[in-house]
């Protein structure tokens, strides 16, 4: 068996994944374990690779990805502890007081809150922080939800960087190098992108005041004031710690702090994190 008919069935394998995952016939991680399982058996049967090999590449594969695996790990759930201690939730309203009824502020104040959301490198948890959170702001404003998710998606593009995000961990691991040590190089790059993602923010934010909206715009005289009545979703969690508020946020510095300073390694903050 060539190297060349090797590098075929690797990528054979790839476009197979790949596949399979976009119609969604199985689980990613049944996909990950069964495809490259079943190329191992035709490597072994092809006399390319023996099953000792095969063993020796998983366990290079492992030792060179579990770092990442705990970083996401670790993260996930200090930011998920975070979210459920009521911590952005005390952000949110605070920014929030401070905008009242100014398109722009709004628009501003979207891309922070998506910036702040985005700090756990969830797609899915940045919408449940800020779709909620700023909505209903929208609607009664007569702001159009498009430039919400407009603002929020390129906040959380920015954000996507940090480095227990996913591209950036996968970048590490690839180049075999600490995400912390990676996110050091282009942290002055990601400044620059929330820079112009609050730009862009501003600018949206004037386009929705030329179109009339507002409290007592355009839009406001045209269709009449929007009520919103109170949510469900609006009572206070079981979980809330409003009063380590301080805590939490002095915490949540600390860990990335020591990311910054790269003593430990990047999954070792969160880990501490979530232990405290």
């Amino acid at each position: 068996m060539s190297e060349a008919f090797v590098g075929v069935l690797g990528f054979a394998c790839i476009v197979a994944i790949v596949i399979t995952l976009f119609k969604s016939k199985t689980l990613p991680s049944i996909a990950f374990i069964v495809f490259p399982m079943v190329l191992a058996a035709i490597l072994v049967a092809g006399k390319y690779y023996s099953w000792d090999d095969i063993a020796k590449l998983i366990k290079s594969g492992f030792s060179s990805t579990g770092p990442t695996a705990a970083l996401f790990v670790f993260s996930v759930l200090y930011f998920g502890i975070m979210t459920d201690a009521g911590m952005f939730d005390v952000i949110i309203s605070k920014l929030m007081l401070l905008v009242k009824d100014n398109v722009v502020g709004v628009c501003v104040m979207t891309c922070i809150i998506a910036l702040i959301g985005h700090l756990d490198g969830g797609g899915a948890s940045t919408f449940c922080i800020v779709v909620p959170a700023m909505l209903p702001v929208y609607k009664k404003m007569h702001m159009r939800p498009t430039t919400l998710l407009r603002i929020s998606v390129l906040a959380m593009g920015v954000l996507n960087l940090m480095p227990w995000a996913g591209p950036t961990m996968r970048a590490a691991t690839v180049l075999g190098i600490e995400a912390a040590s990676l996110w050091q190089t282009i942290l002055p790059i990601q400044v620059a992108g929330i820079i112009l993602a609050l730009a862009v923010a501003v600018m949206n934010g004037m386009i929705e005041k030329k179109r009339g909206a507002g409290l007592n715009g355009t839009l406001a005289k045209l269709e009449g004031e929007v009520v919103l009545s109170n949510s469900e979703a609006e009572a206070a969690s079981e979980l809330a710690r409003p009063k380590l508020f301080v805590f939490n946020i002095a915490l949540t510095l600390a860990v990335i702090a020591l990311l910054i300073l790269d003593i430990f390694p990047s999954y070792v903050p969160f880990m501490m994190g979530v232990a405290a």
